[in-house]
């Protein structure tokens, strides 16, 4: 008894991490599902269905975001206040310019990971958050879908 108790409580430790690995790859294939709609019906087209809560660009932590290479923000799913905005100079607490990581991440490898804090959107608190970033064919910018860690 004393032995399924131990193993329980390890499967409940480990629950949270394997929830967050299977969330990373929800998160690329969110974000290669929007980069292909936005070339298939262009970023204006493409609002509307991204800031759609629980749609299918917008899942609980999930939501979609497109920015340009000069850091203006033409979509983001959780806060259209943000649409418009240009977050280029945007740092998190620990000093990072996660927007200009993003964009040097695409402009390099087409796509990539980029580790930052960030406003949970459930909680309303500062928290890891990895995002998956894909560059978008026929106009500088791109798209990016993350998760909180």
């Amino acid at each position: 008894m004393k032995h399924l108790f131990k193993s329980l409580l390890v499967i409940l430790f480990c629950l949270p991490m394997l929830a967050a690995a299977s969330n990373r790859e929800d998160a690329k294939a969110m974000t290669l599902k929007a980069t292909s709609y936005v070339e298939q019906h262009g970023v204006d087209a493409s609002r509307e269905l991204f800031q759609t809560k629980d749609g299918e660009f917008y899942q609980g932590e999930l939501y979609v975001f497109i920015i340009d290479f000069n850091g203006k923000t033409l979509i983001h799913g959780a806060n259209p206040k943000l649409d418009g905005k240009v977050l280029l100079k945007l740092k998190d607490p620990k000093g990072n310019y996660f927007m200009k990581d993003m964009i040097e991440v695409v402009k390099a490898d087409g796509s990539g990971w980029v580790d930052y804090m960030w406003k949970h959107p459930l909680t309303g608190k500062l928290a890891s958050k990895v995002t998956y970033v894909q560059k978008i064919a026929g106009i500088d910018g791109l798209v990016g879908c993350g998760v909180f860690e």
